[in-house]
This record gives structure tokens, sequence and C-alpha cells, in this order.
């Protein structure tokens, strides 16, 4: 597990809810952050007030599962742990002699989507140290994109958070809501602000501090449940539970968007099995054992591969996109988001992006077929595949964020996306259905020069690669041996994969140590093996021949591997000078970082170290669940601040597992 205390800085928590169903967070400073429940996965609510989890010993004094607390006259803990594992996230807190353990979880479980697609979260608490008492939940009502009009209503064993003036085109039109099995007191309405007399009086500004009178006096606080008309009233719930010491009380958060906006324009998936979010804790809390079970069962068996611990917590943390930037829409169609907040296109497919995706595929391949037939569909009319399935939308591609020229990765790269999904999944139907799309495809490759033109028509965007280059030459091979592979499996002649010009060229730029980075440019390039990866991936032959690649992966290991402490830049002299001619030479992908270390950790162990630095670096800046497209190699920041996050190519890390997973 990723272990953090409540003195660290994350940058966001592990993303609670389902595929394509948004996501909230709780931190490590047991805070609610980061709200994504609307289809706002590109302007998250960053934090709310009145969600707490109090605890009031039958023995002793009552206190909040809470650091910095902004309850004024009210005890917190005195120390608070974060642990992650995705989908699960762990607080523990100590007061005293007391010990307060909180789970909370959404179900992620292989190949079934309907369980993996509940817009909730279960949690679970339990309580050492104090043989009984009481465990309040408190969650604000934040439905509707104003406070005037909210309301909260009483339901069997819950609370249901509404906005009544919220009209079709709010964009944070639905429900929220909390539950209990066994509640023992249900506040379903109260202010979460100070009142404002005394805060004039005091000088506190309403959005600093909340009400302390409602917790002093917490089982005398009478229900007010009406429909907010004012900007000083603030309506929050608590529903509570009574524990004994050990045993764990259950709640569910749940909520049911019926919002569209034109971030979504499109209806959720879990809209086709839930009418609301009565429907949806119901279900949860009526089966939570079993879907706690199979959720952890996967991560299990993550856990039981020879692999090491720091390794293992890698490739589970890095599947979180599958929360955090993931769109299921009413129709069954599938992305996942380049980066949900800074660059929220769905489905793109260059440089390593959505071959980042293994999580999609070794766990819901149904899913990763959606996502294919998808970007088939919008192939261009002479064969370019574009980069995507477009911005904020699954309708609209775009053909590259610096096309024109269009770029020549792309098409190589679908070729290789439907090879994959055919290699793991035995799907021969869907394979002859879409080979004329990859013969379509190839074809266009056939008709451009595979040369980089220098103008950006590459996934190395704003890096000026030009002539030859092994990056889009190992691409090019990978995708012609992997249409000669679907030729065979499907009984076609094999009439245009002819290998030997393309690995001509290839050699050609070998310099008897390394592959050079491109035509005039002096240094050793992380990508420049980048099509031996699929090939390894896919049980295809080697790009060229295995003496090369060993040395290339070699000198990438020794000089790239050591030319920053935080992490392994894409381009470096052999003097180890990292190229400053971008930031895209001189900061790392870990995306890229994490697929050459598995080609390279075949071949020698060493390799382990390079990704470990890495992975240490994500943890020790608090992205572990909102990973950067880039780390800026002298400082180990991402790069730039706020530069493509939650990024959809970093589960390549699943590299090392993915044969337990076929």
């Amino acid at each position: 597990m990723v272990l953090y205390s409540w003195k660290d800085e994350i940058k966001a928590g592990v993303p609670l809810g389902g595929i394509g169903t948004g996501k909230l967070e709780i931190n490590n400073r047991g805070k609610l952050v980061n709200i994504t429940v609307f289809g706002n996965l590109s302007s998250p609510i960053k934090s709310v007030r009145g969600f707490h989890i109090f605890i009031s010993p039958d023995e002793g004094d009552p206190f909040f599962l809470e650091k910095d607390l902004r309850i004024r006259n009210m005890r917190e803990v005195d120390e608070l742990y974060y642990e992650g594992v995705y989908p699960f996230c762990y607080l523990t807190g100590k007061k005293g002699e007391i010990k307060v353990t909180l789970e909370a979880f959404s179900p992620i479980i292989p190949r079934n989507i309907k369980d993996s697609n509940i817009p909730a979260v279960g949690l679970s608490i339990k309580v050492s140290g104090s043989k009984k008492g009481t465990i309040y939940l408190s969650f604000p009502n934040f439905v509707g994109s104003t406070s005037i009009g909210r309301i909260n209503r009483k339901v069997e064993n819950g609370i249901i958070f509404t906005n009544i003036r919220t009209n079709e085109y709010d964009p944070r039109r639905g429900e929220v809501g909390i539950f209990s099995s066994y509640p023992t007191l249900i506040i379903s309405q109260y202010n979460i602000n100070v009142d404002a007399r005394e805060a004039f009086k005091t000088f506190i500004y309403k959005d600093l501090y909340e009400d302390d009178n409602v917790w002093r006096n917490i089982n005398k606080v009478k229900s007010d449940e009406h429909e907010v008309v004012g900007f000083w009233d603030d309506p929050a719930g608590i529903i509570a539970s009574n524990y004994e010491e050990n045993k764990e009380i259950r709640f569910v958060i749940a909520w049911y968007s019926r919002a569209k906006s034109y971030q979504y324009p499109y209806g959720f998936y879990y809209h086709n099995r839930f009418s609301g979010v009565l429907e949806v804790a119901q279900y949860f809390m009526k089966n939570y054992e079993e879907l706690r079970k199979r959720t952890i069962e996967w991560k299990e068996r993550i856990m039981n591969i020879n692999l090491p611990d720091w390794l293992k917590d890698a490739i589970i943390n890095s599947s979180y996109i599958l929360t955090s930037s993931t769109w299921l829409d009413e129709k069954g169609r599938f992305g996942v988001l380049e980066a949900p907040e800074v660059f929220p296109v769905v489905g793109t497919i260059a440089g390593l992006c959505y071959e980042g995706a293994l999580p999609v595929l070794l766990l819901f391949p149904c899913l990763e077929k959606e996502f294919i037939k998808e970007l088939a569909n919008v192939i261009r009319e002479d064969g370019y595949v574009p980069h995507d399935l477009g911005i904020w939308s699954f309708d609209s591609p775009i053909e590259g964020t610096t096309a024109p020229p269009r770029w020549k990765d792309l098409n190589p790269t679908f070729i290789l996306l439907v090879y994959r999904y055919f290699k793991f999944t035995g799907d021969v139907d869907f394979l002859r259905e879409t080979y004329p799309k990859m013969l379509k495809a190839y074809e266009w490759m056939l008709t451009r020069s595979i040369e980089a033109e220098g103008s950006g028509d590459t996934a190395f965007d704003v890096l000026p690669i030009k002539g030859k280059n092994p990056m889009l030459l190992t691409l090019f091979i990978a995708s012609a041996l992997a249409l000669r592979e679907t030729k065979k499996v499907l009984n076609e002649k094999d009439e245009s994969t002819d290998l030997s010009k393309l690995r001509e060229m290839l050699n050609s730029l070998y310099n008897g140590k390394y592959f050079i980075a491109w035509e005039g440019q002096e240094g050793i390039f992380m990508a420049q093996l980048l099509g031996e990866w699929w090939t390894e991936l896919l049980g295809l032959e080697n790009v060229t021949d295995e003496e090369k690649i060993s040395s290339a992966l070699r000198y990438m290991l020794e000089v790239n591997g050591k030319a920053s402490e935080y992490c392994t830049p894409n381009l470096v002299k052999e003097n180890g000078e990292v190229v400053k001619i971008s930031p895209q030479a001189y900061s790392s992908w870990p995306r890229l970082v994490f697929a050459m270390g598995w080609i390279g950790s075949k071949r020698d162990k060493r390799w382990f170290e390079i990704v470990k630095k890495e992975w240490d670096n994500i943890i020790k800046k608090g992205v572990v669940w909102n990973q950067p497209s880039r780390v800026n190699s002298i400082n180990g920041n991402p790069e730039p601040e706020n530069y493509l996050d939650h990024y959809i190519g970093n589960p390549s890390i699943w590299s090392f597992i993915v044969k337990e997973f076929i």
C-alpha cells in the first residue's frame, strides 16, 4: 500500500466510484475533495464543507476522524494516516487509546460491467479501545449549480439530497444520498453555517468555519427539512449508528446524475439499471460483502505474482484511471480521457497513451472492444486514423494536437490495438470484422513517407523529430508484423507486408551502440524501441536482431537512467547531459519509462531500479492517483504544474503482469 500521513501534501486521493460514474475522493486529512459525480470530470468540485466522521465513545469525549478541523471548540484525532490501494482507501486515526479505521471502496470487478458501474462508495468503520459508542456520518448537499432550491429528505435508512430548482440545463442536476443498514439517528437537514449574528460579532467568514452548536448538542438537533432560499443556508445531513468495539459499521454514499452539459452531453450507463439514488444505495447495501470480496480478489491475484511489493503497489494503483478518467454512456460507448481536467479528449491512442490502458483490456475486454469499434467507425475516408474520438465528445474526432500535418504513428497504433485485442481474447469474429479497416489504415501508411517532417507529426508533438527515426520505424515494423499475423489467422493472402526495407532503414540508424534519436540529433532516445514494446507484448518476432535491441536498452539504462535523481529523461547525450531542445526531451514520460523498463528488465534486472525511481518520485510528489504525462528531470515535479492530469498512458506499468492475465 501507498502510505501518507496527515502532514503530507498529496494532489489527489484514491478516486472512489465506478467505471464511467464520476467519483469523489477522501484525502489524507479526512476531507471530501475532487468531486465529479455529475459528469464534470473536467471541472471537479475541489472541496466541500460538511463531510465528517464523528466518533462519540460512551466512556469518553467525542472527536472527529479528521485533521485541520474547521469546527471550533471540537476535538480532532491526534494522528491520521492514509493508505491507498485502488479502489480502496483507508484512514486510521488515533485519539488517546482509541483507534478508528475507515475503509472506503467502490466495486471494480473484472468482466462484470454492471457491478463495476455503480455510482456509490461503501464506508466501513471500526473502533478499537472503546467498548461502545456512536459513529456519525455527515454529508453536504451540493446538488445544483447554486444552493437555492436545495432540500434534504429523510427516507428509509438514509437521506437524499436534491435541488428542486435545477432545470434541464443545470450541469449539477441529480441526487446524492447517504445510507446505513441500521441507523440509530437521522438528522435529515441542518445548516452548516455559523449563525449570521454570531459571525458578524466575531468576524467569522461564513465559509471558513462550521457551526459547532450542531455537534456539541448532536442528540438534541432536530431535522429542519426546507427549501434553501438564501445564501447563508448551507444544508447537510447526519446519519448515525451505534458501534461495539472492533465491529464493522457500514455506510453507503450514492449519487445519480440527471445532468447534461457541454462537458458530458450524454446519459450514464447506470441509467439502464437504476432509476434513482435510493435504488443504487439499496443494491449496494444488500450486496456489500460480495461486492467487496470480488473487488479484493483481482488485487490479491496481483499481490501473489512474484514481483517486488512496490511494483505490485504501482501496478494496482496505476489502474485508478478506470474511475477517475472514464466515460461509459447509456449506449455503452466507452472511452478513457487523456487528461480529464487539462486536455479532455476521449480515447487518445498516440504515444503510449491508450497503449497504457492495459487494465481496461485485461479486466474489461468488452469495453476495449467497444472503444476500438468506435475508433474504427471514425477512420477518415482516405484511411487516416484520428488522434481520438473527440474533445468532450464521442462524436468529433480530431487529427492531432499539432495537426496539420497528420501524425504518422496513429495508423500503426490502430492496427496494433486491433491485433492486441484479438491476441488477448481470441475473438476471431471481431478481428475479421475489423480487418478491412486495418487494411485501409495500412494502405494509408504505404502512401506516406516514413520520415518525420519535423513539424509535430508524431505523438512527441512539440519535439522536432525530423527524418528517419527509430520510433516510427519500429512502430511501422510492429504493425506490419501484426497485420501479417492477422492475415494468417484469417487465411488471407499476404501481399503487402514486406519488412526487409523497413528493417534496412532501421538498422541504418544503428551506430554500433543504439539507434540514433533521429537524423542529425545527438542523444539516446527512450522511444527508440517503442515498436519493440508492442512486439514483445504480442508475442511477435523482434523488430530487429536481439544484439542491437539489448545494446540500445543497455545504453538507455546506463545513460538516461543515471541522468536524473528523480526520473529517466527522454533524450540524453552519451556524456550524461540531458538534451533541452524541448520539454518533451528533458522530461521523462512515466509511461515510456514503465514500458521500456518492462522489456529492459527481461534482459537486465537493474531496470527495476529505474522503474522504482520513477514510482518513488510519483509517491514523493503526492501524485499517485493523479499521475502526470511528464516529469521534470531537473526537480522531479510534474512538468509544468497541472500539465496533463490523470494521464491515460501510465498504466503501461501493467506490462509487467500482462502474461498472468491473458
